[in-house]
């Protein structure tokens, strides 16, 4: 037997979202709570990456050759860790 954590998360939904939510959770005699999880559970399973494990790790090695090592490491290395290794915005 397991315990399933469940955490607690806020969103806001349309009007007309939140109506056809209501319509769904009697129609199957279930809580709203509970639709909702699924939908989200069914949609994350469309958008998310098809990756197998092998090219995870393939993309995983990619990325960490884009880490200075070695030579002229930059000196807000520390500071921009995050952005040397995944990418996105420097910190001023």
């Amino acid at each position: 037997m397991y315990i399933i954590v469940m955490l607690r998360i806020n969103i806001y939904i349309p009007e007309d979202l939140n109506k056809m939510l209501d319509f769904t959770a009697k129609y199957h005699k279930k809580a709203k709570a509970e639709i909702v999880r699924k939908a989200i559970q069914a949609g994350l399973r469309v958008i998310q990456p098809k990756s197998n494990s092998a090219q995870a790790l393939l993309n995983l090695a990619k990325m960490a050759e884009k880490i200075p090592t070695k030579g002229n490491i930059p000196d807000d290395f520390i500071k921009n860790l995050d952005y040397y290794t995944w990418g996105g915005k420097k910190r001023e």
